[in-house]
């Protein structure tokens, strides 16, 4: 409808709080490698190609408003492998690009692990200590049918939050919210 001002709001909005504060936090663990550690391959490349398809749409949204930077952007990441040298004549984004992409198991899957993940900053900030803070180790709380549901989102929650130990506990709760007891935080370094 040529709204361009509500586009870019709405696309500005879902790249602040969906992408970079949420998936990005949840996916870095399994993205990044570090010395001693080791990610399993699969997950790794899992998350790679997430995290470039997302920045591969956002750029092709951000492109109209953002003109110069998105173009930077692209020639560095995009444009020899996509044949589209000019993020400007590249194909706007559509769902087929997504038609390789395995669905999840449970199609809450996300939203049960960003609930857990902010349970979990929020246990944090309560008690006054920064996200970045390490959890020696935590009980998660939640009603048994959404334990069930996010058990595989789980360990990408606990990684991100920097979670050493911890332990899920059924809980009469509403479905799809967490609760965090028994925190100990790691000394600060």
């Amino acid at each position: 409808d040529f709204n361009f001002a509500q586009a870019l709001q709405d696309t500005e909005s879902f790249f602040w709080t969906h992408f970079t504060d949420t998936y990005l936090e949840l996916a870095k663990p399994r993205a990044w490698t570090t010395e001693g550690v080791v990610v399993d391959p699969a997950a790794r490349g899992s998350a790679i190609a997430a995290l470039r398809l997302g920045l591969s749409v956002l750029l092709r949204l951000f492109a109209p408003v953002l003109p110069y930077i998105t173009e930077e952007i692209w020639s560095w990441a995009f444009a020899e492998e996509t044949g589209h040298p000019s993020i400007h004549k590249a194909p706007w984004p559509t769902l087929d690009e997504l038609a390789s992409v395995e669905p999840p198991t449970h199609s809450d899957s996300f939203d049960l692990a960003v609930a857990a993940f902010a349970a979990i900053n929020k246990a944090k900030a309560d008690a006054q200590v920064s996200a970045g803070r390490v959890v020696e180790r935590l009980t998660l709380l939640a009603n048994p049918a959404t334990l069930e549901r996010a058990a595989p989102v789980l360990p990408c929650a606990f990684e991100a939050a920097r979670c050493r130990a911890h332990t899920t506990t059924p809980k009469e709760l509403e479905p799809g919210t967490f609760e965090v007891a028994d925190v100990t935080f790691a000394p600060k370094t």
